[in-house]
């Protein structure tokens, strides 16, 4: 199987490419950054292109893969910022229509847990989306103009809401490489916000191996929701993480003010995954 993988030298993409790299499978690494790529693996090509340019067939351009695994996302992590819906939507439905109208038969893509708004308690798949940010806007738009060209062309559409992941290669802002950096650089106090907040964290290994199934084994899933199930709280994650590494720094909680556009309590019901 030839699998094409966008945003291959990003953070889940990295995760994707070890996951696969003992494989049996044909890898085409689509990235913009073609040099942080390296080293490669034996089954591992790279293609330079960036989808915000022009290009006729992108699908035989990427040697006209089984599978696009599509995680390829730029402007984060400003969730707020309104690149999303000026330059990434328009760029994103324009790149993904070409690769199915020039003969793409399956794509999985990677949405975000933001699609969902301002929501409480377990959230399932059937969950109206209500999104509040630029970003979840974005991305939501995206699945609902696929959704409306699988009318027309005939391919597989499966949609992944990814809850929280966290590890390593993670966004010098994410909340794990924050945590991560003050510890090893000695550091003994940890700012972060009140910890209250109720999330739905799981670790980019699990999330990569659910995308590498999803984009090899698993048919016709549709919208799923990529999350542990299990709520816990930020300073409940911070802690376990501060044990975990066995890392000598403290959390002082209230030093940084919460994200108002993300809920209180909130996380995946992950019923559907599990049947899977």
């Amino acid at each position: 199987m030839r699998i094409a993988i966008t945003g291959a030298s990003g953070f889940i993409g990295g995760h994707v490419r070890k996951a696969l790299s003992k494989s049996g499978h044909e890898i085409v690494l689509v990235s913009r950054k073609p040099e942080s790529l390296k080293p490669m693996a034996a089954n591992e090509t790279v293609i330079e292109i960036d989808f915000h340019r022009s290009n006729n067939d992108w699908f035989n351009s990427l040697g006209q893969p089984d599978v696009v695994l599509h995680l390829a996302w730029s402007g984060l992590p400003n969730y707020l910022d309104s690149h999303h819906l000026e330059v990434e939507y328009p760029a994103q439905i324009k790149f993904l229509t070409q690769l199915i109208q020039n003969g793409l038969k399956k794509l999985v893509v990677t949405g975000t847990c933001y699609e969902y708004g301002l929501c409480s308690g377990a959230i399932l798949e059937s969950q109206m989306p209500m999104p509040t940010t630029p970003y979840g806007v974005a991305k939501d738009l995206l699945r609902k103009s696929l959704e409306e060209l699988k009318k027309s062309h005939e391919f597989e559409l499966t949609w992944a809401r990814v809850f929280y992941p966290y590890g390593d290669g993670q966004a010098e802002t994410s909340l794990f490489t924050q945590l991560k950096t003050a510890a090893v650089n000695g550091k003994t106090k940890f700012d972060m916000g009140g910890g209250k907040q109720v999330l739905d964290f799981i670790a980019v290994d699990e999330v990569a191996k659910i995308l590498v199934n999803l984009s090899i084994e698993n048919s016709k899933v549709g919208v799923l929701n990529i999350g542990s199930g299990k709520p816990k709280s930020v300073i409940e994650f911070v802690n376990e993480q501060i044990q975990k590494n066995k890392w000598l720094i403290r959390p002082k909680i209230g030093a940084i003010p919460d994200r108002e556009y993300e809920p209180h309590s909130f996380w995946a019901d992950t019923s559907k995954l599990d049947d899977l």
